[in-house]
């Protein structure tokens, strides 16, 4: 589940419009021009992204890559439901491994997906996301990021980050620094990094109740409740406590150009 996007006066009780908003405010990031045909979303998911991409940007192809398998079936089932699947082509692939030519990208962006990146400054998926990208075109990455090293961290932190890393299954977040010195490194530009942290405020106190909701249906269907999704839930709720430690940690968006 994505974190959404919050702009007054919408109903911070209603999800799914933050959700398609938090979409838009990515697309608009990329300043996409006519000539940009092929978007990479890098770590699709289940595609939920790509689907909002194809309906509001018709006659253009996002390339959603993602590494496992019973996503892309899950996902080209929703995308033909949605009616979009001629505009969406899933590839099951490694984004710290492409198997596409230098400068074949118009556009990339990857929402909360760098995090699964071992590494800080998530050097392997920026260097190749990078590469991918034609010069002179745009990229953003969406994530909670580190605004310090979590060796830094006070005894409540260093648990917290922890526990969520293990329940979302995470090598570790960004660093901020790390990765806007990695971008700079690998040729890119004009790089703003724009804090969305309030933004996401109202659908981040979402999270914990959806997962707890989720875990009692499957309660009520018989099923246990394994250590995998315990964690999931566990982590949750710690993430809030991470989150309000602002001088630490920050729900952010960095965009950027690749130099031509």
């Amino acid at each position: 589940m994505h974190f959404g996007y919050y702009k007054f006066p919408m109903n911070p009780f209603r999800r799914e419009p933050m959700l398609e908003l938090m979409n838009r405010h990515v697309f608009e990031s990329l300043k996409l021009d006519e000539s940009d045909e092929v978007i990479f979303d890098l770590g699709c998911g289940l595609a939920a992204p790509c689907r909002s991409f194809a309906k509001n940007y018709p006659g253009r192809l996002v390339k959603g890559i993602t590494i496992v398998e019973w996503q892309i079936e899950k996902a080209k089932v929703l995308n033909r439901l949605a009616g979009v699947e001629d505009r969406i082509e899933m590839i099951l692939g490694d984004y710290t491994n492409l198997g596409f030519e230098n400068n074949s990208a118009d556009a990339a962006y990857a929402l909360e997906s760098a995090c699964h990146c071992p590494g800080d400054d998530k050097a392997a998926f920026v260097q190749e996301m990078m590469r991918v990208l034609k010069p002179g075109k745009s990229f953003v990455i969406v994530d909670g990021f580190l605004k310090r090293p979590g060796s830094k961290f006070n005894r409540l932190l260093k648990y917290c980050y922890r526990e969520i890393c293990k329940g979302w299954a995470l090598p570790s977040f960004p660093n901020v620094n790390g990765v806007t010195a990695m971008l700079e490194k690998c040729g890119a530009e004009i790089i703003e990094v724009t804090d969305l942290s309030f933004r996401v405020a109202p659908s981040v106190m979402h999270a914990p109740f959806t997962v707890v909701s989720f875990l009692l249906k499957k309660m009520l269907q018989g099923e246990k409740l394994n250590s995998v999704r315990l964690g999931h839930l566990k982590a949750c709720f710690l993430g809030l406590i991470l989150g309000m430690h602002r001088g630490s940690f920050s729900y952010i968006m960095i965009s950027g150009v690749k130099k031509k």
